[in-house]
């Protein structure tokens, strides 16, 4: 019968204490599940007489009516007197005459951990049905509605449910309740799960290898065996009662209590969602998490299934870790500059990258095997022979299984030209192979490479800007020639230098330089036998080794025949004509000395021997120049102590006007007064100094001993206060970067100005055209101190470079001042100097005066100081206050 929310029937039934009664059923549908409520009133009491007359139900009569009907006892909790009324005997539903025995009664609801079954007596089952509920109620639980399934197996063996329910009674005590008890329907006709069943299911459930758990009210009620472990709990009792967020990692708390609040009903299920349970250790476990809405001891609760997904989640992680790799494994293949290719056994290309196409071309499509690479024809090795088929990388991989690394094959491309190949193969083991794979090849086109470390070793033994061997390649050929016994007793070495180069390239430039070294090499080399080596040392220096020359005429007369090659007038690109000369140092090699390092040395020594010749001429090697040299060693390990020594001092000559014969400045002069060699002028060892960077340290004592003196001078003695210092800076001093620090500090420790100070520096250190040292000179200008040419006359680029050069005086060189007064060209040079200087604003000083002659000839051609041993030899600092008036100096000349 299908009810509507509202049904009313009437009925007439008999009844024990009447004939008849009218009764009143009004049916209303309870939920949307189909309960139906029904209410039952006596309409009209019959009497026994027939009478019309109704007689009116008691409330309990109205009570156990409705139990009647709806199968149901009910039952009333009052917590503060009677505690449990039934209403209607729950022997209705069990039976009026249960079979004798005890009745077995699950001891919490089904599923819970720990539950067991427990026999209850027949005037005990009912409390013992309600026993869960009251305890709730008498715990201080409040709800409105409880529902509980109980298990009951009676005496006789048959198992059923019934399905206790509850409502709290409004308005009356808190934990006043009425409740019905009832046997419940079967779901969609599915039978009710029997003792056994409900036994073994329980099994499943505590010994399920996925984690249950059961939360309510946000904390854990429920935890089989292996949510225990997963959570690292030991027993159920240390977890339960911990908020259910105490499991979850803070990441996952948002999102399971957003999944869980779409569980609206009791069997609402979310799946396949993961999560992370926290271990006690502080790991993490990920889990798979399907949940449900279900009841828990009468009361809302959320059932869940926890799935450890570790091992899936390591084999996912392994498994998109391998992709990631096969992926950049396989960019990185297509971008390699390498080209890669995989071969089969026949040696058929199975794969090829990008960059394998870009360098074989053709070749990848027409070949196999290492045709693929050499395309079949010739192929050259590193010594330039050709190499076999059977010796080629691939053969040897595929048929001697031989792995190569970096064969270089010369081959040619597709454009005909000569390229070269590194080759890397490596033959694959049976549990490497793929598809039939055999060899992975690697080939990387080196022939920039290759044309690069063929010049890099070509440089390494010749001289870039002649083609001529350089020093090693020399010595390498020198080394060869002594070592042969048949070659060294006729072995020549002849040491070449280019006299005044310097001049070339400093009037010229170094482009004209560079194009009189080439022809020199040119000349060299087409002077002599093909069998002969030529080589450029360094500069202008060249060294020729000849052969076959039997005794030492032989050997000069060789040295001549070069030196007229290279003295035939030479045209420069720029038309203009040279006339150079040449210095030749000639040894001949002896057969007990096999050193190629002493042969070049001594050939050098003939050389500078030459050159101290007056230039322009041939020297012939003797034992005594060595001793010459290790002369100048000595001197040179001597001068490196002579300053700490206090073995240096300063001396100092004037420099007077030639209009009034005042002394207006003093040249510093440093003297070397050697233990054992005695007194050494600067020309002893200035040179030494200079080409030991000694000069650097000397220069710097020479400052600060020669300012210092001058400031005292300056500050004691009346006409010195305007005189000035000048002091000789070597071209060594400006090439470095010690000058400008060393003049500072000089002024600073002796307090002398700057505007005292004149620093002579010879006419090549001037004009070398090189910006460093223009910055120099420009940096002391322009901390005040005044700078001259010294010796000017004897550069070769003089007029062109003084117009750009910041100095203040002109010290005209002692060869020209020598014949003034008595030589008509000497007085033309020094008038046109002179004329020259003034023209420009500087002053010019005569040096090397030593007669009247020739300071009254420089008086009368110009020149506006002189200095000289007419007016005084240089002489030490106690003498020097005598030139100043007042002091019983020489006064004015």
């Amino acid at each position: 019968m299908c009810f509507r929310d509202r049904t009313v029937l009437v009925s007439r039934c008999p009844f024990p204490s009447h004939s008849h009664a009218l009764f009143k059923v009004v049916f209303t549908r309870a939920d949307m599940s189909g309960m139906v409520l029904a209410r039952v009133g006596l309409c009209t009491p019959v009497a026994p007489s027939g009478s019309d007359a109704v007689v009116p139900l008691t409330a309990e009569q109205r009570l156990a009516l409705f139990s009647d009907l709806a199968r149901v006892v009910t039952w009333e909790f009052d917590p503060r007197g009677a505690g449990i009324r039934w209403h209607t005997p729950l022997a209705r539903l069990i039976g009026d005459d249960p079979t004798p025995g005890s009745y077995w009664l699950s001891s919490g609801p089904a599923g819970r951990h720990g539950q067991s079954v427990r026999p209850v007596e027949p005037d005990e089952l009912g409390d013992a049905l309600l026993a869960p509920v009251i305890e709730g109620a008498r715990a201080g639980m409040g709800w409105d509605s409880y529902e509980l399934l109980q298990e009951m197996v009676a005496p006789s063996g048959q198992p059923t449910r019934l399905l206790v329910r509850a409502m709290s009674v409004s308005g009356g005590p808190e934990g006043h309740l009425f409740g019905i008890v009832g046997e419940p329907e079967p779901v969609d006709g599915t039978p009710w799960i029997s003792a056994d069943t409900a036994e073994r299911l329980q099994l499943l459930v505590e010994h399920s290898p996925s984690g249950i758990v059961v939360h309510q009210d946000g904390k854990l009620v429920y935890a089989n065996a292996s949510a225990i472990k997963m959570t690292g709990y030991r027993t159920l009792q240390e977890g339960v009662g911990q908020p259910i967020t105490a499991f979850l990692h803070p990441d996952h708390v948002g999102p399971t209590v957003a999944r869980l609040s779409q569980l609206f009903h009791s069997g609402d299920v979310v799946k396949g969602h993961e999560a992370l349970i926290l271990h006690s250790d502080g790991t993490e476990v990920p889990v798979e998490v399907t949940s449900a809405r279900t009841t828990w001891g009468g009361k809302p609760a959320f059932q869940v299934i926890l799935h450890d997904i570790t091992e899936r989640k390591a084999a996912e992680e392994a498994n998109r870790a391998l992709l990631a790799v096969e992926r950049r494994y396989a960019a990185a293949v297509a971008a390699l500059e390498e080209g890669v290719l995989v071969l089969d056994r026949d040696g058929s290309v199975q794969a090829a990258n990008e960059s394998a196409v870009r360098i074989l071309g053709h070749r990848l499509q027409r070949g196999r095997g290492d045709a693929v690479l050499t395309g079949g024809g010739i192929v050259w090795g590193v010594d330039g022979g050709a190499i076999a088929a059977e010796d080629l990388p691939v053969a040897r991989a595929l048929r001697r299984q031989v792995t190569r690394s970096h064969a270089v094959l010369g081959v040619v491309s597709d454009g005909g030209v000569r390229q070269w190949l590194s080759v890397n193969t490596r033959r694959l083991d049976d549990d490497q192979s793929v598809d039939g794979a055999v060899v992975v090849c690697s080939v990387s086109d080196i022939t920039e490479r290759k044309q690069l470390m063929d010049r890099l070793a070509w440089e390494a033994r010749n001289d870039v800007l002649t083609g001529l061997l350089n020093r090693t390649g020399l010595l390498a050929r020198i080394s060869e020639t002594v070592a042969d016994a048949d070659l060294v007793g006729g072995a020549v070495l002849l040491v070449i230098d280019v006299d005044r180069f310097k001049m070339v390239n400093d009037s010229l430039g170094h482009a004209a330089g560079d194009e009189v070294l080439r022809a020199v090499a040119h000349r060299l080399a087409d002077a002599v036998p093909p069998t002969a080596a030529v080589g450029r040392l360094h500069g202008d220096g060249f060294a020729v080794l000849l052969t076959g020359v039997v005794d030492t005429e032989g050997a000069v007369a060789w040295a001549e025949t070069l030196r007229a090659a290279l003295a035939r007038p030479l045209r420069l690109v720029s038309g203009r004509i040279l006339n150079l000369g040449v210095s030749a140092g000639v040894v001949r090699a002896d057969p007990s000395e096999r050193d190629a390092g002493r042969l070049l040395q001594d050939a050098d020594l003939a050389m500078l021997e030459a050159k101290g010749r007056h230039r322009g001429r041939v020297a012939l090697f003797d034992a005594g120049l060595r001793d010459e040299i290790g002369g100048r060693l000595e001197l040179e390990h001597d001068l490196r102590a002579a300053v700490a020594n206090g073995e240096l001092r300063v001396e100092y000559q004037p420099v007077a006007s030639l209009a009034d014969g005042r002394v207006v400045g003093l040249e510093a002069l440093v003297r070397w007064e050697h233990p054992s060699r005695g007194l050494l002028m600067p020309a002893r060892f200035i040179g030494l100094a200079e080409e030991s960077e000694l000069i650097v340290t000397l220069g710097s004592w020479v400052l600060v001993q020669s300012f210092s003196q001058m400031a005292r001078w300056r500050a004691r003695h009346r006409g010195a206060e305007d005189a000035f210092l000048a002091v000789n800076v070597s071209p060594r001093q400006l090439e470095g970067s010690d000058l400008v620090p060393a003049v500072d500090e000089a002024l600073r420790r002796s307090g002398l100005s700057p505007s005292a100070v004149v620093l002579e520096i010879t006419e090549s250190g001037f004009v070398a055209d090189d910006p460093h040292i223009a910055r120099v000179l420009d940096d002391l200008r322009g901390a005040g101190l005044r700078l001259a040419v010294d010796d000017f006359g004897a550069g070769y680029s003089s007029l062109s470079q003084l117009k750009r050069l910041p100095v203040s005086f002109l010290k005209i060189d002692r060869a020209f001042v020598e014949g003034i007064g008595t030589n008509h060209q000497d007085d033309h040079i020094v008038s046109v100097v002179t004329e020259l200087g003034h023209g420009l604003g500087v002053r010019v000083i005569a040096e090397g005066v030593e007669t009247e002659t020739q300071r009254d000839a420089a008086r009368r051609l110009g020149c506006d100081l002189y200095q000289g041993y007419l007016l005084a030899r240089p002489c030490p600092s106690a003498t020097v206050p005598a030139f100043w008036p007042g002091a019983g100096g020489p006064g004015k000349r």
